[in-house]
């Protein structure tokens, strides 16, 4: 069954749109949708709601159901969300659906949203924003990589919001 583009950010905790640089093309559009409160089951799980702007507090450290108030860490609550993603591979150019954990994990020495491609086996991810590795792009670009380039097990920073 083809994934459906959300319509609103409304049920939403992450939206991207992204390009694959280089010349073969590539891109990615990846979303995770908000959990039910586990405590009540009639609310949307949410980062806290700041009175004085009416916005979401971007930086906050938990979850919080605005229906009964029941709270969760930002990590514990972030490791139940899935991330769906539609994508075109940037090496064998074929169009795919996946669902991976939305939990970073390095790669190439950057956190990001780690899937496979289902037509070559190819490990993507989903960055930050201007955030792509250097050795992923020349991958991508059939360029030589420096050996030591490739740091997927590298551990990267701790700042984890995208």
């Amino acid at each position: 069954m083809a994934k459906k583009i959300p319509d609103s950010m409304e049920l939403l905790v992450y939206f991207t749109r992204r390009k694959f640089p280089g010349s073969k093309g590539g891109s990615v559009i990846a979303w995770a949708q908000r959990l039910q409160c586990p405590a009540c089951k009639k609310g949307l799980m949410s980062k806290p709601i700041d009175e004085k702007k009416g916005t979401f507090k971007t930086r906050a450290a938990e979850y919080v159901c605005p229906k009964c108030g029941h709270s969760e860490a930002k990590r514990e609550h972030e490791e139940k969300l899935t991330a769906q993603i539609l994508y075109t591979c940037p090496f064998c150019a074929k169009e795919g659906e996946a669902d991976a954990p939305f939990a970073r994990k390095p790669f190439y020495g950057k956190k990001a949203i780690v899937f496979a491609c289902a037509g070559c086996g190819e490990r993507l991810g989903v960055t930050k924003k201007l955030s792509m590795p250097e050795p992923f792009l020349a991958k991508i670009e059939g360029r030589a990589v420096r050996k030591g380039a490739d740091k997927e097990l590298e551990e990267p920073d701790e700042d984890d919001d995208f």
